[in-house]
């Protein structure tokens, strides 16, 4: 856990006392000093219960009538496994702290705090009480398209922020989101880290005998399917991709995907093929079967990334933005909200209702005075125990690169070998296009490329700044194929143009590696943008020397290895 994280976790634990049907907790204002107030909960009824641990409802006892503030309190058992496993139950709340905060509003369900005694964690989340999607789904019909748009969107986006800060859910099903508001607006957010795990120098790959997530949403390299195709591949954050496609096809159907694990072994050993058959509602669209079959792809190599299902087409349908926080609101110390109130933890979720955001703002006791201005989104400091300020700043609608960075070098290994040495942060990568493919077949023979005058300058002026990290991908327009990857290594000769490229007016040339000579059809990765930030321009159609960001780069290396991997069978 890094350290920053490690702060948060300690900054977000409750002091409590343990009492027959209630809980004390005592906050401070300086690590060293006695307590300055209380509060009680009292133990209401259980309202949930799954592998990881039982959540109950609890209620805060108020000295003076008024409305009732109530949350949910999950506790989980610190006790060894019967098959002699330990939980790390760090590691869960490392994830719930984290994306507790307000960067990642509205899309996991917000904490208050967690606390422990010999035998437990507890972890203080906001009660929902709707409920979660597993119990919603079993008492309605099949989901419209547009309504398990809104939730599926709002999940990959949940799954892209986990992603790029380094964790993999691992167990994403309905039971695990709880919704927030129903149709005809639907906001749902994902709950239960309990198996949920943060990447560790790189890797999420899971070297265990054990099967992490809930059977029929389980994803099949987490049942073992392809460790004799490819012993590096047991777990990468693709496990969330296929749970996600198997989440929205459920809701679609109004059933079960794959209720039988002999359905799912068919289905990978291409015995059988998605059903989309729906008992009432009519038909799915064409752009619907389109994106849960990209999701559902059997091998993880060809699943996409959280970034490009996002771009899908299905997924256009507008999803109205969350509640905004209201432009006045304050995040106050922890003494007094602005009606002179004491401050409770974020703990509350009173009956009428109020942002989870503005809730954990108006009631934190580690928070300290700020207004938020109209046009930025909140932040938040917070204060460890020794009294250190650790300060989260927010993200911005593209991710950063550090973090891109970050996220990317998880799934290395769904690449190929080649590839996988040319995915680092020090690489800058271009879209180089030929209208013809001889131009490729010379070049793979003599290593050697030039372009126009204007993408010459913009390879060198990179190969200089980068130290000499440029990575090419090379387009046919007339082919509509992606025909190579292959990286600079040398900068612009200016004085030695090869003859052939003579001919065309063009001067200089470098020499190159070629890391791939698979043609790619652009069918196969039309929705990779060029950079995140700009998702409607697409990298098969940017012009000549276009610089692409490192995560479409490698959205394409990935499909590049797929296609590698499907010529080799």
């Amino acid at each position: 856990m890094d350290e920053n994280l490690d702060d948060l976790v300690a900054a977000a634990n409750l002091e409590t006392e343990f009492s027959l049907g209630y809980v004390k907790h005592r906050f401070h204002d300086g690590a060293l000093t006695p307590p300055t107030r209380e509060e009680i909960w009292d133990i209401r009824a259980e309202i949930g219960r799954g592998a990881s641990g039982v959540v109950r409802k609890e209620e805060r006892r108020l000295d003076i009538p008024q409305e009732p503030q109530l949350r949910a309190v999950k506790q989980m058992s610190k006790r060894q496994a019967d098959d002699g496993s330990t939980w790390t139950y760090r590691d869960e709340l490392a994830a719930v702290v984290k994306f507790s905060q307000p960067q990642f509003y509205p899309h996991f369900v917000s904490i208050f705090g967690w606390f422990e005694n010999e035998t437990s964690i507890f972890i203080a989340m906001e009660y929902l009480p709707s409920g979660d999607l597993e119990r919603f789904r079993g008492s309605s019909g099949p989901f419209s398209e547009l309504d398990t748009s809104y939730i599926v969107k709002q999940l990959i986006k949940g799954v892209r922020h986990m992603h790029e800060n380094g964790f993999t859910h691992r167990d994403l099903k309905p039971a695990n989101i709880l919704i927030a508001s129903t149709a005809p607006i639907w906001q749902v957010k994902i709950a239960d880290f309990g198996i949920s795990k943060q990447a560790v120098q790189g890797a999420t790959r899971q070297y265990t005998a054990n099967m992490f997530g809930t059977m029929g949403y389980a994803a099949p390299e987490a049942l073992g399917y392809f460790d004799e195709d490819d012993a590096t591949i047991t777990y990468t954050i693709s496990v969330d991709i296929w749970a996600v496609g198997t989440i929205a096809l459920a809701l679609l159907l109004g059933r079960d995907v794959f209720p039988r694990q002999g359905d799912l072994s068919r289905y990978v050993n291409q015995q059988r093929a998605l059903d989309f058959t729906r008992e009432e509602g009519g038909e799915l669209s064409d752009s619907c079967r389109d994106f849960v079959t990209r999701m559902l792809a059997p091998h993880p190599v060809t699943r996409p990334t959280a970034i490009a299902a996002l771009a899908h087409p299905w997924l256009k349908q507008a999803v109205p933005p969350p509640p905004p926080l209201d432009n006045d609101a304050e995040v106050h110390s922890s003494q007094h909200t602005s009606e002179g109130d004491s401050v409770s933890p974020p703990t509350a979720h009173r009956i009428k209702e109020e942002s989870p955001l503005r809730q954990y703002t108006r009631y934190s006791p580690y928070a300290r005075k700020q207004t938020t201005p109209p046009d930025t989104k909140p932040t938040i400091k917070l204060e460890t125990k020794d009294t250190a300020k650790l300060e989260l700043y927010p993200t911005r609608d593209s991710a950063s690169i550090e973090r891109i960075n970050n996220f990317l070098s998880l799934d290395n290994a769904l690449l190929t070998p080649k590839l996988r040495t040319v995915l680092s942060p020090e690489n800058r990568y271009f879209v180089l296009r030929s209208d013809n493919a001889t131009d490729i077949e010379t070049s793979a023979a003599h290593d050697v490329w030039t372009s126009s005058p204007r993408v010459n300058k913009i390879l060198d002026k990179a190969y200089a700044l980068s130290g000499g990290h440029v990575v090419m991908l090379f387009s046919v327009v007339l082919s509509r194929k992606f025909c190579g990857i292959a990286r600079m290594t040398s900068p612009l000769d200016w004085d030695n143009t090869d003859p052939h490229w003579v001919e065309d007016v063009w001067q200089g040339r470098f020499t190159m590696e070629w890391l791939s000579l698979v043609e790619l059809p652009f069918d196969g990765v039309k929705h990779v943008p060029v950079k995140e930030s700009t998702p409607g321009f697409r990298a098969i159609s940017c012009y000549d020397g276009t610089q692409i960001s490192r995560g479409s780069a490698w959205e394409l290396f990935r499909a590049y290895s797929a296609e590698e991997r499907r010529q080799q069978l």
